[in-house]
């Protein structure tokens, strides 16, 4: 389908380019990280490849903000392109010692046209729900800096005089008072845009009718599983948070099944909340818990396995469109 490809190392200000062409790698050279950049590089692509644009592929490290002016402009040009996972990329290319832009744009390209039958291009969210992600993200900074700012006055307070201590305390409750007022902010915007969006809205509430689930691993997950279109399995998404249990054996070795440390943190660590919350208000979940305990499991893989069930019940609400019913 695809024959030219082209791999691009993205950093702030700038991006390396390199392509293949014929199954040889070529260095293209670097290039402004800005539409004036963008359009050079295309002029000089068509100057070496005599390809229409939909037979070209792009790939890049997913980088968040650094490749998200480029994830846009590709897209809005009609250029098929691959947002990679760069820890995908990375274990791809094997043992390396060195690195450099260069080195890396070779590569990418690289990884692209040996993977070309594989990789599928990225289709960016729809608007709403890019947005909803915006909001998610910015609330988890918010919070972060609340927390930080109460971590630092608490680990300070014992060694601070009356008035240092006077001074620091009203700056931090100041400080804490401004990112609780943001935050609030944050999430009245956050049910705007759900409720802007007739399915995006369903979702929300069908995913909060399961015991344990509040407003805001319930937003979580709209926005990574973009409103449950992209990450369409409950397995998939146990994988990509971190709480699905993976064989561990080579041989004769069998050893215990195990979690990846690849993972969402975020929603991971929500998801620990919400299962101490469905043990202690969902009867069923804490005979689960409870048997599972007296059985002599670790309590640490009972959560896990509760997350695993939470996980299970939101996509059942979610596919067959109505709320979860506590059963006793």
């Amino acid at each position: 389908m695809y024959s030219f490809f082209i791999g691009i190392d993205v950093s702030k200000d700038h991006f390396d380019a390199a392509y293949v062409l014929f199954g040889k790698v070529f260095y293209l050279g670097r290039f402004k990280n800005s539409q004036e950049g963008f359009i050079s590089l295309l002029c000089e692509l068509k100057q070496v490849a005599n390809y229409k644009l939909d037979k070209w592929f792009f790939c890049f490290e997913n980088t968040g903000v650094y490749s998200e002016t480029l994830f846009f402009w590709l897209h809005e040009n009609g250029i098929a392109f691959k947002a990679e996972n760069p820890i995908q990329i990375h274990r791809s290319l094997g043992l390396k010692r060195g690195k450099n832009d260069k080195a890396d744009a070779q590569a990418i390209a690289l990884y692209c046209f040996e993977k070309r039958d594989s990789l599928q291009a990225t289709k960016p969210a729809k608007p709403i729900v890019y947005k909803l992600k915006k909001l998610v993200l910015r609330r988890d900074f918010l919070v972060k800096q609340r927390t930080a700012v109460l971590t630092s006055f608490k680990m300070q307070r014992q060694t601070l005089d009356e008035d240092l201590m006077n001074i620091f305390e009203e700056q931090t409750q100041e400080l804490v008072l401004t990112f609780n007022k943001q935050i609030k902010e944050i999430e009245r915007k956050i049910k705007q845009v759900k409720s802007q969006d007739i399915y995006l809205n369903k979702n929300d509430e069908l995913v909060r009718s399961v015991v344990g689930i509040g407003h805001v691993i319930s937003t979580f997950m709209l926005a990574y599983t973009e409103n449950f279109e992209r990450i369409t399995e409950p397995k998939k998404l146990a994988s990509f948070i971190g709480i699905a249990p993976f064989e561990n054996s080579s041989g004769k070795f069998v050893g215990k099944t195990k979690i990846s440390y690849l993972a969402n943190k975020k929603i991971k660590s929500l998801l620990s909340n919400a299962a101490y919350s469905a043990i202690n208000y969902d009867p069923q979940i804490a005979k689960y818990y409870e048997r599972k305990i007296k059985e002599g499991k670790p309590q640490s893989a009972v959560i896990n396995a509760v997350k695993n069930k939470l996980v299970q019940r939101i996509y059942a609400v979610v596919k067959r469109q109505t709320p979860y019913v506590k059963l006793n």
